[in-house]
Parts: C-alpha cells; structure tokens; sequence
C-alpha cells in the first residue's frame, strides 16, 4: 500500500514539472548533431557532477553568437559555468566532465539546439549508460523553452529511473523485489 501512495503522489508531482515548461514559452526540440558542426566560441554549462555517482551529468555548450542566453532551471549548486571555450575544446571539456561519476558512460549522446529560424543556439552532450544499469540508457530527460528571447533549459531524472534510484522499489528492469 505504501508503494501505492509513494507512486500516486510521485504522479502527480511529475504532471506538475511535465506541465511546467509547457506554460514557459515555445518549445525547443534538440535534433542529433555531428561533432564537426561545433566552430565559434561557446559558453559551456556543466551540470551535475555533484557526487562520485551521480548520474545527472550533462553538458550545454552554447553558442556565444546566439541571440538566445540559456537559463538552467535548477539551483545554482546545480551546475557551473566556463566561458569563452573554443568549440573543440568546450567539447573536450564537456565529454570529460559527463564521465565523472563512478558509472561507465557506454557511449555519449549530441543534439543541436535550434530557435524557431532554425539558428544554432548550442548543443546537448549526454552520456547513455548500459541498459542493465538503469533499465534504459539515457537516464536524463531535457527540454528547452524559448520565451522573451532566452532559453530555458529544464534537465531531470527519467521517472522510471528515479522511482528506482530515489523510490527503492525494485531493481533497475523494473520487476518487483518484495
């Protein structure tokens, strides 16, 4: 019965943070990208990283010739902040960063984020972990909204990953361990 009541309530807080960038402007949908593309100068957003097993770690590089700044929607512990990095070696940076929790990154994933003109405002970089890890490998969920000119960018857990991290019911494949 706990069970129950810890997934109702875990339901109905996810409808809110789902509803949430819904109501804060156009959404932005990231598209996969080719290394190749990042040139320019970027301001680089690393979130996470906060403990040796986090596995809430990505990275934003954002174009420093977008008309579009980025806002994360998180606490300012959250993430840090590196500017004026060429694209090559924000890229470096943030592949080395997105590698820092004691679970094997398996591969890392890219999007380019683009405004409505389809102008480049950056780039995502995510690790994708082992299936048998977390029962899926990207674990992270983004979502970009453009309102009055600047982006917002909202990162969270995937509900299935967090019931199995945070919720302690069962393993990472999702079946029952009671």
């Amino acid at each position: 019965m706990e069970r129950i009541k810890t997934i109702f309530i875990f339901t109905i807080c996810l409808a809110a943070v789902l509803t949430l960038p819904a109501c804060a402007g156009m959404q932005l949908i990231p598209r996969s990208a080719n290394p190749s593309e990042i040139k320019g100068t970027y301001t680089l957003i690393l979130y996470g990283c906060n403990y040796i097993g986090d596995i809430q770690n990505m990275a934003i590089l954002v174009d420093e010739k977008s008309e579009h700044p980025v806002e994360i929607y998180a606490l300012d512990a959250m993430y840090k902040i590196k500017r004026g990095l060429l694209g090559p070696q924000a890229l470096s940076e943030a592949n080395t960063f997105i590698n820092c929790s004691s679970h094997t990154v398996w591969q890392t994933v890219l999007r380019r984020i683009s405004d409505n003109g389809d102008r480049t405002i950056g780039y995502e970089l995510k690790p994708l972990y082992r299936i048998w890890e977390f029962g899926l490998p990207e674990v992270l969920l983004s979502s970009y909204s453009l309102k009055n000119g600047k982006v917002t960018a909202y990162i969270r857990l995937e509900p299935g990953v967090w019931l199995n991290v945070y919720g302690g019911g069962g393993d990472f494949a999702g079946s029952d361990s009671h």
